[in-house]
């Protein structure tokens, strides 16, 4: 997904608004209900009743009250905190105040910057400890440093009610959209609803540590509208946004499929001293939709998996000197856990790169430092077929080009660039911003996980995640950007539910929904 200006925003709705028979309050509508569904799973996510919508003086506070409204009819506790007084509202915010004050809604009025100081509401003593707070306060249109009670509201959630989640509408109130800087202080917010399509300041590294988790909400500007003002920044680096991928996978399954239907993974890997990690990737595959997941792993591997994956199914041990058959599966996952390679081991990774009738496969850890080996002894990739998908963490990519880590992350873009050309396959360059590169040129970015995520396990959970879409039919490149999507939004509900601090990788698979 491309990103787009303030400018263009503005033109693709006027125009949508003028010429396409959406009327503005229907989008605001759709805005809010957007809006809403995310704070209730965030809310639930994190056992939160109560919630407060801090909206300021334009549209962006007329989503909140909108949000609000959606929040309150669907039960929870909740408080709109307005900074200025309604009678300043106009259009469709003064429209949205009266569907919020039609519900009888609690409503505090602090509209200036002393009335945040002197209120009993905002008082740390009595402030909320466990509550979802929602940012309406500021808009894309906003410029310039914060002021008034809106930044008295800004530096209020920032502090007071610090230890509360954070979402915010379309931008954190206080940056710019276009920039991606925080010219004075702004919400750091811990996950982000944007509408139609990411802001083009999204895509600089200084904006993330105010976004947190991304989702982009369509509200019905036709993409076509939107294509015409949208943009590729000059590190040619798209999004991957839910409106694209939920054109993926469609999860509805037919009345008369069975369990071939959704294809076959084999997950490879396994050793003494990590012998869970091919168990995460088939917990991971079938959690993915697949039909049926065999592991290939030594004996103490299928200890784990007979107690923690009774949906799996053993291979057939081979003969030495017999090669796997290969015929029965849809995609295979190499390298989880595998450690050192055996030379049977080795043997098969050779063949599963070289054989252009080898089924599609996902090469992960261990495997790829092989594969960085095989490339320095001759081994060059077909490049009739896309058959291959590395899943690299910065210092395998290192090992992949024969760089240092340093190097890699230094320009991530043209590291993941690199290494699909030279390996002909797609790269998953695993890390903060995680990038999905294809061979040509083209690559996408994730801003969804968190550094929660940074623990064992959690790339083996993505591996197997991968290779199951790869075996329910989807393209390579598919596959990639829908596991990376689903891996980092799961992980984001792992950390509302569990604490970044806490969470560990099986808590993936609990959140993890197609």
């Amino acid at each position: 997904m491309k990103w787009i200006s303030v400018k263009g925003i503005r033109e693709a709705e006027a125009i949508t608004f003028a010429q396409r028979n959406l009327p503005s309050f229907t989008a605001m509508c759709r805005a809010g209900a957007a809006v809403a569904r995310r704070a209730t799973r965030i809310a639930t996510l994190a056992g939160i009743r109560q919630v407060v919508v801090l909206c300021g003086p334009g549209n962006n506070g007329g989503d909140g009250l909108i949000a609000a409204t959606c929040l309150k009819q669907d039960g929870f506790d909740v408080s709109c905190v307005l900074t200025c007084v309604p009678v300043r509202l106009k259009g469709d915010a003064a429209r949205a105040w009266k569907e919020w004050a039609a519900l009888e809604g609690r409503t505090v009025v602090l509209p200036e910057g002393e009335s945040w100081q002197e209120s009993v509401w905002a008082d740390p003593a009595v402030a909320p400890r466990k509550a979802l707070l929602v940012d309406a306060l500021l808009g894309i249109g906003a410029h310039g440093v914060p002021v008034g009670a809106v930044a008295a509201a800004i530096h209020w959630a920032n502090g007071t009610a610090a230890s509360c989640p954070v979402l915010s509408i379309d931008v954190p109130s206080g940056l710019d959209a276009d920039s991606g800087v925080a010219p004075g202080e702004a919400i750091r917010a811990d996950a982000t609803v944007t509408f139609s399509r990411p802001k083009v300041g999204f895509a600089n590294p200084a904006a993330r540590v105010y976004l947190g988790d991304l989702t982009v909400a369509d509200i019905g500007i036709p993409a076509d509208v939107l294509d015409t003002y949208a943009q590729i920044p000059p590190e040619g680096v798209e999004l991957i946004a839910a409106p694209e991928i939920h054109s993926i996978l469609r999860p509805e399954r037919r009345l008369d499929s069975h369990k071939r239907t959704y294809g076959h993974v084999c997950i490879i890997g396994g050793c003494l001293r990590y012998p869970h990690a091919p168990v995460l990737s088939a917990l991971a595959a079938y959690r993915a939709g697949c039909g049926l997941v065999s592991l290939d792993v030594p004996e103490v591997s299928r200890a784990a998996a007979a107690y923690w994956v009774p949906e799996g199914i053993f291979t057939a041990e081979q003969p030495q000197g017999e090669e796997t058959d290969l015929t029965d599966f849809d995609a295979l996952a190499i390298g989880p856990g595998m450690g050192e390679l055996t030379p049977r081991r080795a043997a098969l990774l050779h063949r599963l790169v070289s054989d252009a009738t080898a089924p599609r496969v996902v090469v992960d850890a261990d495997a790829l430092t092989a594969l960085a080996a095989f490339r320095r002894q001759g081994w060059v990739p077909d490049g009739s077929a896309l058959r291959l998908i590395l899943t690299p963490h910065p210092g395998e990519a290192a090992r992949l080009l024969g760089v240092t880590p340093k190097q890699i992350q230094e320009d991530r873009p043209a590291a993941a660039r690199t290494i699909a050309a030279n390996y002909h396959a797609i790269v998953v360059l695993k890390g903060h911003n995680t990038l999905v590169a294809e061979p040509g040129g083209r690559i996408r970015m994730c801003m969804g996980g968190n550094p929660g995520m940074a623990t064992a396990g959690t790339g083996d959970v993505l591996t197997g995640l991968i290779a199951g879409l790869l075996a329910r039919g989807l393209g390579l490149e598919d596959a990639a950007c829908l596991g990376v999507y689903h891996h980092a939004l799961a992980g984001d509900a792992a950390a509302f539910a569990h604490g970044q601090e806490s969470l560990i990788a099986t808590d993936l698979l609990g959140t993890l929904r197609l």
